[in-house]
């Protein structure tokens, strides 16, 4: 039996020998004395406690991380209390512990750590806000002018902005309508007159050219609406109540919206909505976005006062860069014509025609005779205007494959895409199926 203990007692001494070779193998010393410092350094803790594994009965082995040089040390400590040896401790050690020394051999090397990121406060985030709209107002206000105009019917102004080095100044029909002269102030002061070039009553636009322009203009810089989404930031710069070169912001409320200019029987489509502060002397001026390019006109506002009330229109820039090229280039600009009233597809039509529940598109209501629409084919409700509906008109679903899920996505796809003369296909739903129909687009007649 005495043999047997012996035996045990040479194993387990054999084993903890082994498991000490190792750690001192790891630290790259081999002796108990007190070694140099090496040349690889291994970072066994970010604290300056001790980690204490125990190797042998009344034998400690003792991996250190000195506060007083950077060199991690093994020490044969025989004061400490002993704890049972077990095989598993030595690697949780090193585990935890990896190295950011590339020439280390324990623990991978993740390169150095990169500086944080300063933390952005809600203080510093409004004086940033603060700041790009000051930048922005001092960046585009000298493209803006105050519009005054004379009339045989009294006095009015607006605004209006620079379009090119030309002298080319947008604004609204309403703003010039009638005007026997036109004055056209900047903000820096300078004032001119101005001729009228041409005028679309039905997107209530203008063209005016400055005379005797003796200055350098800056071009006012050109976005795009037909990528607006509703909550998009909308800055409005005008001249309210005559009080020149002010600027508003609100958000673009609603796209494509359809509305009357007063002038035409035809709707402006894809018409901007926005609660940007929008009063009478704000016709004619831009509205821009969040980088300063226009995205619209500002037109009409919705008011019981004649005042803002956060419900203003605008007119979306891309029919504004179709209709002012044309404008100057030709002296006006002529729409596309399909030749056909409609309304939007309702609770009401879908229980009479028998719809299914996700068809959306326009009902053709009534056709022009001999209209583009009648010569294609297309067929309009058989009731008249005095009489209600007999539920048997087309549903168009589509142009050139685009759907369509309005009456305003038809007008406005119309207008924003295509050209008098141009051949488009139309996908109409009629008797329980979709059929498609070529039609050659016509014109509109011209407003005088």
């Amino acid at each position: 039996m005495k043999t047997l203990k012996d035996l045990k007692m040479t194993l387990v001494g054999g084993l903890a020998a082994l498991i000490l070779v190792a750690v001192v193998a790891c630290t790259g010393t081999t002796t108990q004395e007190e070694p140099e410092p090496p040349t690889d350094q291994i970072t066994v803790s970010d604290t300056s406690t001790d980690e204490e594994v125990a190797t042998e009965k009344n034998t400690v082995v003792t991996i250190t991380n000195p506060t007083s040089d950077d060199t991690d040390s093994v020490t044969n400590n025989t004061e400490a209390d002993p704890v049972e040896a077990t095989a598993e401790v030595i690697p949780a050690v090193f585990d935890n512990s990896a190295s950011e020394d590339p020439n280390s051999e324990v623990g991978p090397y993740e390169g150095p750590q990169e500086a944080s990121t300063a933390k952005l406060t809600a203080a510093k985030i409004v004086a940033a806000q603060q700041d790009h709209l000051v930048n922005l107002y001092e960046k585009t206000v000298e493209s803006v002018v105050f519009i005054y105009s004379r009339t045989t019917r009294g006095e009015g102004s607006g605004s209006g902005f620079v379009w090119d080095e030309d002298g080319h100044v947008v604004t609204n029909y309403h703003v010039i309508q009638n005007a026997g002269t036109i004055t056209v102030r900047f903000f820096n002061g300078r004032e001119y007159r101005a001729d009228i070039v041409a005028q679309d009553p039905a997107a209530d636009l203008a063209v005016i050219k400055l005379i005797g322009l003796d200055h350098e203009l800056t071009p006012i810089s050109i976005g795009t609406s037909s990528e607006l989404r509703p909550g998009d930031t909308a800055l409005a710069l005008g001249n309210p109540f005559g009080q020149d070169f002010t600027m508003t912001t609100g958000i673009v409320s609603a796209i494509a919206r359809t509305i009357s200019s007063g002038f035409s029987s035809y709707s402006i489509p894809s018409v901007i909505q926005t609660d940007a502060a929008i009063n009478p002397g704000n016709s004619g001026g831009p509205l821009l976005d969040l980088n300063g390019a226009v995205i619209g006109v500002n037109t009409q506002i919705v008011s019981e006062t004649a005042q803002s009330s956060g419900v203003g229109f605008a007119v979306p820039v891309d029919l504004v860069k179709r209709v002012v090229p044309s404008l100057i280039e030709i002296g006006e600009y002529v729409y596309p014509l399909m030749g056909i009233s409609g309304n939007e597809v309702e609770l009401t039509l879908r229980e009479n025609v028998g719809l299914p529940a996700n068809l959306v598109g326009a009902y053709v209501t009534s056709v022009s005779p001999n209209g583009p629409a009648d010569l294609a084919g297309i067929r309009g409700d058989s009731g008249t205007q005095f009489s209600r509906l007999n539920f048997d008109g087309d549903v168009i679903v589509s142009i050139n494959s685009v759907r369509m899920e309005s009456m305003d996505d038809l007008i406005g796809y119309l207008a924003l895409n295509t050209s008098p003369g141009e051949e488009i296909i139309v996908g109409v739903f009629r008797d329980g199926v979709e059929i498609a129909l070529p039609m050659t687009l016509g014109s509109r007649p011209t407003i005088t």
